[in-house]
């Protein structure tokens, strides 16, 4: 019996919520209001975080004190700086810069490097391949084509 009077109670507080919602007035002019950010979808936050974390990241100009190899800037490549191989070797120097390349000399010859190629870490500017390696590719194009 007295399950029976909790859910008539529990029934009528209900129905009288319902009721009393539908006589409030509408409101006059609504008001757009942004969406809350827990009802946004993934690829919104993932845009966000993206944003956030390229803000915070972004490739600075100038020594780093980091071991860790970090992206160059272009005001990082100048004439005259010196340029190691993946392990710390000097390879050679930059001779001359372009819009979005550098010409790197060595002993064996000189070849072009976008700046994509070239990373900067605390002993300075670095290309991500072997002295051997280099060498080798310097040696290919500076062999005359038959």
């Amino acid at each position: 019996m007295q399950i029976l009077k909790v859910a008539a109670v529990a029934a009528a507080l209900t129905l009288a919520g319902a009721a009393l919602a539908q006589t409030a007035p509408p409101p006059s002019a609504p008001s757009p209001q942004p969406a809350a950010p827990e009802f946004r979808g993934p690829d919104e936050r993932v845009t966000d975080f993206n944003r956030l974390s390229h803000d915070i990241s972004k490739p600075v100009a100038g020594p780093t004190r980091s071991a860790r190899p970090v992206p160059v800037t272009p005001e990082d490549v100048t004439q005259g700086r010196e340029v190691r191989d993946s392990r710390g070797v000097v390879i050679g120097t930059i001779e001359r810069v372009g819009m979005a390349f550098a010409v790197i000399a060595s002993p064996g010859g000189k070849i072009e490097v976008e700046f994509a190629s070239l990373a900067k870490n605390n002993k300075g500017l670095l290309i991500n391949m072997p002295k051997a390696k280099f060498d080798a590719i310097v040696a290919g194009s500076t062999k005359p084509k038959n």
